[in-house]
């Protein structure tokens, strides 16, 4: 049995995001919308990559947000599953 850790990252700004797991899930909690690379997350709406057991990815995923605007609020929360 492989043991395993998930681990919680929240987002406010642009960034590289780095796998480095085996399933990885992107949720937006916020009011703006999300871009991850190709695929587009309106607010609540959430995207996962799932690996097969055993399986780890080293992908970095290219975040932004919608363009600025103060009505709006960014946050990004990331879920991965890390085999220890």
């Amino acid at each position: 049995m492989q043991k395993y850790s998930p681990i919680f990252i929240s987002y406010n700004t642009a960034q590289q995001i780095p796998t480095n797991c085996n399933s990885i899930t992107f949720i937006n909690a916020g009011t703006s919308i999300v871009y991850l690379e190709n695929v587009t997350l309106q607010p609540n709406q959430s995207f996962s990559i799932d690996g097969n057991y055993c399986e780890y990815t080293e992908q970095v995923i290219s975040m932004r947000f919608s363009p600025y605007d103060p009505d709006l609020q960014n946050n990004l929360i990331v879920v991965k599953k890390v085999y220890l």
